[in-house]
This record gives structure tokens, C-alpha cells and sequence, in this order.
């Protein structure tokens, strides 16, 4: 094995390696032990053997529990791949949805909400009735934090880079569209812009702040636009837009989810933005888990026709 060169592998006790993973996957001693089903101390003296083996300190000690080096960084993922094979050989590797209970947490935007879970929940009960659902709302800040805190399974939306313990999957992408009532006066003109960054604008912000994908865009041509309403919710923009004078760009989506689509004008934004891609993000710790990989599976499969 490559990561252990220099060590007499005949006489390397893989139980360290467990340790190692769970260390790595918790990056905290003491969580680590209670996943392992091991006490703290236990966990403490199978690093120690391992770091005068692989002859380096592996992990030092910061204010959220141990924080790794680059040669531990460098060695858990092919060690981890390993890992993972050991347990699918050696584990029951079976879920059986029809029979099985389990409950999932999944962090998401309203938006994702409406899209996903009406089409989820279908397929759910119809085929794992034992299953149960809980959501809580993902603002993109929270996400990273409640995956390694193992309060939620998977966080769901517009996620930005991944730490080195999380692992995402593309679910779908959606275009934008630049969204107002009807009879705006913008609605009647090309939206040239010049024109859109004068206008008053309506962000969804998940965060609370006022200051969205477009924004750069406009300021590396000298524009700035006025921000008039800020909403955290996808849901109540098309409402807000057909009762006031703001505009807005909005994923074409969420209009498509809208029963008012029909009172909005539709142009395209007059600068150009990629498609967002919309992904689930997990653990590295439930990557095996059957369980779990089932229920990635599903979701992915719902997504896919979409």
C-alpha cells in the first residue's frame, strides 16, 4: 500500500486506520470515540502508535478538536477508498426500503422545497412507507457546519466550494429570467442595461444580504444597481413583483412553479449569467452507509426528471 511505505504492513494493525478515518472524518477526538464505540483515552493512544508508525503528528490540537497535517490530509482518501471497499465486502450491503425504518434530515431553500419534495414524498410512499422526512431551512452559511455537526444528512441548494470532508452531486440546473408585472414600464421597452440598473430591484437573498450574483457583473462595468427589497423566500417574489414597481432576476423555476406566472413579463437579463446548478451535498461519513446511499439514489433519480 503506497500511503504506508516504510512500515512492515504484515504487522500493521488495520484498527488504527479505522481510527485514523473516523478522526479525520469527525476532526475531533472525542466524536470520533463515539462513533468508534470507544473511549477517548482508546482513541488518543491508537494515535499516538500511529503517528510514531507513519512517523509524523497527523493531527494538532485547535479550539474545535484537531485539525490535520498535510500528510494526513494527503493519505485519507486512498485510505479512505480502501476503507470503504473493507466495509462493503465485509457488511450487509442490502437496504430494503419496503420494510426498513429510517428518517432523513435534508436542509433546503423554499424553492428546492416546492420542486423536489411534492415528486420525493410520492416515491417515498410508494416505496419505503417506514421512511420519514424532516427539512429545516438551508441559508448556504449553515450548510458545511450541520453536515460536520451530523445534524443533517444532506443540504440541498446553490453550495459553494466544498470543504475537504463533504462531498456534493449535481441534482439539476435551472436558467435566469428578469421578472416584473405586466404593465411596468420597463415592459414596454428592451430592456437594455443601462435601463435594468436604474431600475428597483427585488433580491432573494438567503443570507440577508444585499448583494446577489449580478452585482459584480454590473460593477465591472461601472454600474450599480438599487437594491429596494431584500426576501428570503423564492416563494412570495412573483407575488411582490405583480403588486409593486421592482424587478427582479429569478431562476426560471421558480416562475414555472408560479400560479401568477401568467401576470408577470418576461425578458432576458441583459447580462449574461451561467445556469445554476443545484446540488445535495453530504458527509463523508454517510458515504457508505446504505441507507443513505439509497436515499441519495432516489433523490438523484427524482431530480433527473425534473
Amino acid at each position: 500500500m503506497r500511503v504506508i511505505t516504510g512500515v512492515n504492513y504484515n504487522q500493521f494493525d488495520l484498527n488504527l486506520l479505522n481510527v485514523f478515518d473516523a478522526v479525520m472524518t469527525e476532526l475531533n477526538v472525542t466524536r470520533a470515540a463515539a462513533r468508534l464505540n470507544m473511549t477517548q483515552p482508546a482513541v488518543s493512544n491508537a494515535l499516538k502508535r500511529l503517528r510514531h508508525l507513519l512517523n509524523d503528528e497527523l493531527f494538532s490540537k485547535v479550539p474545535s478538536g484537531v485539525s490535520p497535517t498535510p500528510k494526513a490530509l494527503e493519505i485519507w482518501q486512498p485510505l479512505g477508498e480502501a476503507l470503504n471497499q473493507i466495509r462493503q465486502t465485509l457488511e450487509p450491503i442490502d437496504f430494503d426500503p419496503a420494510t426498513e425504518m429510517a428518517t432523513f434530515t435534508i436542509a433546503l431553500n423554499d424553492f428546492s422545497t416546492a420542486l423536489i419534495l411534492p415528486r420525493l414524498i410520492a416515491v417515498l410512499e410508494a416505496v419505503a412507507p417506514n421512511i420519514n422526512l424532516r427539512t429545516i431551512p438551508n441559508t448556504h452559511i449553515n450548510a458545511s457546519m450541520l453536515l460536520e455537526q451530523a445534524e443533517i444528512d444532506i443540504a440541498i441548494g446553490v453550495l459553494p466550494s466544498l470543504p475537504p470532508r463533504l462531498r456534493s452531486q449535481t441534482l439539476l440546473t435551472s436558467s435566469w429570467v428578469c421578472a416584473m408585472r405586466r404593465d411596468h414600464p420597463l415592459a414596454r421597452k428592451k430592456l437594455t442595461l443601462d435601463r435594468y440598473a436604474q431600475a428597483k430591484h427585488l433580491l432573494v437573498t438567503l443570507t440577508g444580504e444585499a448583494t446577489g450574483i449580478i452585482d459584480p457583473l454590473l460593477q465591472e462595468r461601472g454600474l450599480n444597481r438599487r437594491i429596494g427589497l431584500t426576501v428570503n423566500q423564492f416563494s412570495v417574489a412573483p407575488q411582490i413583483l405583480v403588486n409593486s414597481d421592482l424587478i427582479a432576476v429569478l431562476p426560471t423555476r421558480v416562475i414555472q412553479l408560479s400560479a401568477i406566472a401568467a401576470q408577470l413579463h418576461l425578458t432576458a437579463v441583459p447580462i449574461e449569467i451561467s445556469p445554476t446548478s443545484i446540488k445535495m451535498m453530504w458527509h463523508e461519513r454517510s458515504q457508505g452507509n446504505t441507507s443513505q446511499v439509497w436515499f441519495r439514489t432516489q433523490l438523484a433519480e427524482v431530480c433527473s426528471h425534473l
